[in-house]
Order: C-alpha cells, then structure tokens, then sequence
C-alpha cells in the first residue's frame, strides 16, 4: 500500500464512482476552484483512500474546514470485501492512518464527515475530538402511499392546503431560487450564505451534469412562495437548500416542495436525505417526514498555540462580561 499527494497520483489509479456529491472534483472545484487538494492512498493502481481538504487562512491561523456549500467531506475509505468486523476495523485504521500522516501544517480542523464514516476510534487515537450530528434519510424504495403514510399529520395537512392554491413547477432561474431562500435567512437577521459566486458555479456545475432541480411552489397571481435545491450522487438525493416567502409562509408551500421532492426523488434516488441541522425547529420539520434518523461526525483538533489562543480569549471575555 503506498501513500500520495494528489498531483502524483498516477493516471492509471482507477477512480470509484462510489463518491458522495461532496466529494466529487467537480463540486469542489466549483465552489473552491484552486483552493482545495486531496490526499490518497493506492494499492496495486487502486486508489483505496482519498481525503479531499479545503484550507484557508484565517487571521494567523491555517485552518482545515468545509468549503462553501459543502454539508460534508472527509475521508472516503474502499474496504474491499472485508465481511468479518475485526477486519473492516483494522483496514479502516490502517487507511485512516495512512491519510493522517499525510495532512498538511494546521493550526485548526473543523470538518463534518459523511455518513459513510462511522468508526471514529482512528480519529480519537490520533487526538481528534468527534461528535455526533444527526440528519433523516428517507428509503426511497417505500411506495408512495407508504411514504405519505409516515409523514406527520400537520404535514400532510398543509400540502393538502397548499395543493389547492399553488402549482409546483421546476425551474432553471438560480436567482429567484436565490432571492428566495435570502428571504428566509432575513427572517432570521442572517446573511444569505448562497447569493453568493460559488452558487452560481455550482449551479452551473450541476446544471451541466444533471444533477440538480429546482423547485418553485406558485400562485394563481404567478408569485413565489417557496423553492427547494436538489443535487444528487449516485445513490442519494440531498436537500441543499430551501427558503420561503415570509409573507406567504401560510400556505403550506414549503411542505408540499419536500414532499414532492420525496416523490419525484423516487425516479433517480435510493434514498433521500434532509442533511440534517441541530437546530430544534429545523430539526422538528425535518423529522416530520418520516425519515430514519442517521448519525455522522464532525471531527475538530487544534495545534497547541490555537488552543492557548482560544482559552485566552475565552479568560478575557470572562473578566470583561464580569
């Protein structure tokens, strides 16, 4: 098994189609053209691990986290046909480890990993803090009176409602998908992470490979009540991002969009993911759909002299708040 740099990575290195749509090159170039690298570890011209990193600096400090847009990344491991679990654990560990010494000077690591990394013992050897995060991933093999069957009855209720009013249309206009989603975020006193270039890219980038749609519920009056992004990989259809008119958020649009995107998933997708959020209202909507609650990582570790600085300023708004 030998260890390298993406730029040395022979071309014969055949390359998986078992990625999620995080770690695509094509997505990170989009919404990180030039700032992102990958370490990988091949055996045999098989490539067997592959980390892609984004790194940017931050005042004195370099730090290793997720690039714009980017729900999850991580490493992405190939286990082979390793069927008994000691050793599944013992090759997840030696790759992991593999990828570990190949990391870049940091002085801080905040990352989520995908769902497909669920053995973080590797991790805390190696002085990483994890915790778990929570999203609700719905199985797309259910038929679609199954799927209603185990939405909650409120939601249920409003795409009923919504149903009479609105039209639900797909759309290729990103700028009022946009638009929308920042009225959202303005509700909330937050700037819209998605008006923003790396969206655009992306949206091209997709739009390109076929692997975006965008929905808009609308009214008789032809006015936008709410949008839903989709992006999808091989095996997943993702919930990326969503908004609704402030003004308009009675109607029942925004439940009726991800009930629509469940179903029309179904064509394309073994499963359908909300992508998750540890805030409890988000969470609350979420769940209402009937999805299994699946669990993945965030990993953080930071350099000795980024820990003394953030006690430090810990101390000092200490003894000022006081």
């Amino acid at each position: 098994m030998s260890v390298s740099e993406s730029e040395s990575v022979s071309a014969a290195v055949e390359r998986p189609t078992s990625y999620c749509i995080f770690q695509e090159p094509w997505w990170l170039d989009a919404v990180a053209p030039g700032a992102w690298r990958e370490i990988t570890v091949s055996s045999g011209g098989v490539l067997r691990a592959r980390w892609p990193i984004y790194q940017e600096k931050r005042g004195l400090f370099d730090v290793i986290t997720l690039p714009p847009l980017t729900h999850r990344l991580g490493p992405w491991l190939d286990l082979g046909d390793a069927t008994k679990s000691s050793r599944r654990y013992e090759i997840e560990k030696d790759l992991t480890n593999a990828l570990l010494e190949q990391l870049p000077r940091y002085d801080i690591l905040q990352i989520n990993c995908h769902s497909g990394i669920t053995n973080m013992l590797p991790f805390v050897w190696n002085g990483f803090e994890e915790m778990a995060r929570y999203t609700y991933v719905i199985d797309l093999a259910q038929s679609e009176e199954e799927l209603w069957g185990a939405l909650r009855e409120n939601i249920r209720r409003e795409s009923r409602k919504a149903r009479k009013q609105l039209t639900i249309e797909t759309t290729t206009d990103v700028e009022a998908c946009i638009k929308l989603i920042g009225k959202t975020y303005g509700r909330q006193g937050n700037p819209n992470p998605f008006d923003c270039p790396a969206m655009r890219r992306l949206d091209a980038a997709c739009a390109q490979r076929g692997r975006r749609e965008i929905l808009v519920a609308r009214d008789e009056s032809g006015a936008l009540h709410a949008t839903l992004y989709l992006i999808w990989d091989n095996k997943t259809t993702y919930y990326l991002a969503g908004g609704a008119d402030p003004e308009l958020r009675t109607s029942g649009a925004h439940s009726l969009l991800v009930w629509e995107a469940i179903v029309r998933s179904k064509a394309r997708s073994v499963e359908f993911d909300m992508t998750g959020s540890m805030v409890e209202s988000i969470e609350r909507f979420f769940r209402a759909f009937g999805g299994q609650q699946r669990v993945y990582f965030s990993l953080n570790k930071m350099s000795r002299r980024a820990r003394f600085a953030w006690h430090g300023k810990k101390m000092l708004q200490a003894l000022f708040s006081s």
